[in-house]
């Protein structure tokens, strides 16, 4: 059994895109999706998959504990967490499955994203610097002006890897879109809930790098996120979520930790 993961706000219409892909590119393994509604005052109208379904109403607990939510409820061996607004393509979960089962010291598998569009999104990282987040909060951004070293945070460089390139190590990447096994995750479930919303996905990937696996991206394995970015603007609702979660990190990893041995 493959569990996907989800957590629904206000993101009815983008939920029933990822349930058809879902239908449409099933793999070969039975699956089951999990939806933690964190919007129950907003009917969720999915359409027939074939597939089991289930939704856990809740009050807009954040996303790490939606997640966890929906991992608690769920039974599958392997793991895809998913944002409402992806979209599989095809092959992408056996092709996940097979890399987890193939190589035990891979605790994460992020696939290539894309916009709807067909560009590569940037969706890896290298973990944080102070000069990455003073950057990133400066107006120096928003003006679109990318120095070396922001462009090498992003991992630019892989956006351009062909399709059939081998998996690659990287420090973190977007919580969108991430297969991991069950046997892998805590107790208590995959996130920290401390984390609301945002930085959530660095600190599972650092935890992924402290107890001795990989965190690989493939871009082999492809999938359609139409990503709306949110957190740019500081002062915004999303903003400041992104800028208390980032000082929650460094507390709780007593400054920005990297990727242990490097």
């Amino acid at each position: 059994m493959i569990s996907v993961l989800t957590v629904n706000y206000h993101s009815a219409e983008e939920l029933a895109q990822l349930v058809a892909s879902l239908h449409e590119h099933r793999p070969s393994e039975p699956i089951e999706l999990v939806v933690t509604n964190n919007s129950p005052s907003q009917r969720l109208s999915l359409p027939k998959c074939g597939f089991p379904v289930s939704v856990i109403d809740a009050d807009n607990i954040g996303f790490a504990a939606g997640i966890n939510r929906a991992f608690h409820a769920s039974t599958g061996e392997h793991i895809m967490l998913a944002n409402p607004d992806l979209q599989l393509t095809a092959h992408a979960l056996d092709s996940s499955v097979a890399l987890l089962k193939s190589r035990p010291d891979v605790g994460i598998v992020l696939p290539r994203l894309l916009y709807p569009d067909g560009r590569v999104q940037p969706s890896v990282r290298r973990f944080y610097t102070w000069p990455i987040v003073l950057y990133a909060r400066s107006p120096f951004r928003a003006l679109g002006w990318r120095p070396d070293f922001f462009r090498r945070y992003l991992c630019e460089e892989l956006t351009s890897l062909p399709a059939n390139s081998e998996p690659v190590d990287v420090d973190w990447g977007i919580g969108g879109a991430m297969f991991l096994r069950r046997a892998d995750c805590e107790s208590t479930g995959i996130f920290d809930e401390r984390f609301f919303l945002y930085f959530e996905d660095v600190d599972l990937c650092l935890r992924t790098w402290q107890r001795g696996q990989r965190v690989i991206h493939a871009p082999g394995i492809e999938c359609i996120h139409a990503h709306r970015r949110s957190s740019g603007n500081p002062f915004s609702s999303a903003g400041w979520h992104h800028f208390r979660s980032m000082m929650r990190f460094v507390s709780k990893h007593g400054g920005l930790s990297q990727r242990p041995g490097r």
